[in-house]
């Protein structure tokens, strides 16, 4: 099977409890692997704390702007891999720049990494992908050629720039969607990449192999199904 012989097909998104599902082909319907991410007991208890510390209101308003800067910065790099350079600028940057200027300016820093690292050509942009051997979905952000070797890619922004021990859920966020790939064209990736910019202009890109996360991964999996099962018995 090959990447020509088969299209990912854009999936039903469903929220339950907070949670965001992806509804399968065959009707399955498969928690997103931030939503497992975030459900890691570990991560809940700090977000936790977090937010009692800076208080409800507060913590509202950073994920808020967190969440529009991310969703902006892509929105930015989802149009400069689809069209090319000039149509880009004389289209489409202006635009950017005037209604979300912040992620404008990260991706300004981030682009020549983007130009020296990335073929423009994915085989996959913004894609929802999932996996019937792990049970889970997501929206991967590129799968393609970046330093000559295929490669899943994600984007980051971040308000401060982050330390590796801190992001071990983005690489094996990337893990899973490389299963997904491989699961439905029979392609193994090796690669996973993180490329992250913060609100300074910071950039950060963290290289790593599949292989050394696929282990957390399937635990990380196991734990999920099991502590949803338990909370389903006591319905």
């Amino acid at each position: 099977m090959n990447t020509e012989n088969f299209e990912f097909p854009e999936l039903v998104v469903h929220t339950h409890n907070g949670m965001r599902f992806y509804e399968a082909p065959d009707g399955n319907k498969y928690p997103s692997i931030t939503t497992v991410l975030g459900k890691q007991k570990g991560k809940q208890k700090g977000l936790q704390e977090w937010r009692k510390r800076i208080g409800e209101e507060q913590a509202r308003i950073v994920s808020g702007k967190a969440a529009r800067r991310g969703t902006a910065f892509h929105n930015i790099c989802e149009d400069m891999f689809i069209l090319s350079d000039p149509e880009f600028s004389t289209k489409l940057e202006e635009d950017h720049k005037q209604k979300n200027f912040l992620a404008y300016c990260m991706f300004k820093e981030m682009k020549p990494y983007f130009d020296e690292k990335i073929q423009r050509k994915p085989l996959l942009l913004e894609q929802s992908m999932y996996s019937s051997k792990y049970k889970v979905a997501g929206r991967c952000d590129f799968i393609g050629v970046y330093n000559e070797t295929l490669a899943v890619v994600d984007f980051k922004t971040t308000t401060t720039p982050k330390k590796e021990e801190w992001i071990d859920d983005y690489f094996i966020q990337c893990t899973a969607y490389a299963s997904m790939y491989e699961e439905h064209t029979g392609i193994g990736i090796d690669d996973i990449v993180i490329m992250m910019v913060a609100e300074d202009g910071q950039v950060q890109i963290f290289e790593k192999k599949t292989k050394d996360f696929e282990d957390k991964l399937e635990t990380m999996m196991d734990q999920f199904y099991e502590d949803l099962d338990a909370n389903l018995q006591q319905l």
